[in-house]
């Protein structure tokens, strides 16, 4: 007999903002992935660390549970750096026979 899946908890990206003249502050999820609308959440106020608030939610619409987290950094691009690479080495030899000065002038 299989064992009954465990239901899956959606990770949604979160912005943070401030209220403005204050110290309270939100997380703010763009897009809820069960009814599309814009949620607020809570993240402290004063010196209290927004990090904390970070994790498992109810969701504001009542609809379910996700987990709010901040989106994922943006991965480098290998292939471009190796291209920078070969262009530097290639004009390696070039730059020799330039003047960089400007006093001839």
């Amino acid at each position: 007999m299989a064992k009954p899946k465990a239901p899956r908890v959606p990770d949604v990206a979160v912005a943070f903002r401030e209220l403005p003249g204050t110290s309270v502050g939100f997380w703010v999820v763009s897009a809820c992935p069960f009814c599309g609308a814009q949620h607020f959440h809570a993240a402290g106020a004063g010196k209290s660390d927004p990090f904390e608030k970070l994790g498992e939610v109810e969701a504001r619409c009542g609809q379910g549970r996700y987990v709010i987290g901040l989106p994922p950094k943006p991965k480098r691009k290998k292939e471009r750096r190796a291209e920078n690479k070969r262009a530097r080495k290639a004009q390696g030899g070039a730059l020799d026979d330039i003047i960089l000065d400007d006093w001839d002038e």
